[in-house]
């Protein structure tokens, strides 16, 4: 009787992945958005260097909400695949163990990371940011986000468990 509850409450895990598919679709609406917007300004002409840095940025805004949303999908499709069902999937979204569905997750974060920082030093650049600021903030901001993305990469790297080869067909129920 356990053994056949334990098997059903694999099911619940369809919570988080409803939700992370969900929060895909917004992602990828708002990101969408976000870039046929500035593509629209850029066509209508518009110019001057406040329209351009807002481009800049507006532009990495929804590249990275576009990366955040692929993640998602990636950690839904992950979970999917290793607790209620295989999927044919392509190699680069094959799943052996949890850990590789969190290590893919890790690396969407650091992309984010990496935009956001981008953000960060296009918004720097402004000759009104330059007066309030001497830099050091953005150095701690890089030097941090540097910190995480070393903490991931080892996380990714040492913190699991050896992949082998991928299991055969699953005979849960």
């Amino acid at each position: 009787m356990l053994h056949r509850l334990l098997l059903r409450a694999r099911y619940l895990t369809l919570v988080p992945i409803l939700g992370l598919l969900v929060s895909c679709l917004a992602l990828f609406i708002r990101g969408s958005r976000l870039i046929l917007e500035q593509l629209q300004m850029a066509l209508a002409g518009s110019t001057g260097v406040e329209h351009l840095n807002r481009f800049e940025v507006e532009l990495l805004e929804g590249i990275d909400l576009l990366l955040v949303g692929t993640g998602c999908l990636a950690l839904a499709i992950g979970m999917f695949s290793l607790f209620i069902s295989e999927l044919k999937l392509p190699k680069t979204l094959s799943f052996r163990n949890f850990h590789e569905v969190k290590g893919l997750f890790a690396n969407f974060i650091i992309l984010a990371m990496a935009i956001a920082f981008l953000e960060q030093l296009n918004s720097f650049q402004q000759p009104e940011s330059v007066l309030r600021s001497s830099g050091a903030e953005i150095f701690f901001s890089g030097a941090g986000m540097a910190v995480v993305t070393l903490a991931l990469l080892a996380f990714k790297n040492w913190g699991g468990e050896p992949a082998g080869p991928l299991p055969g067909p699953r005979e849960l129920d």
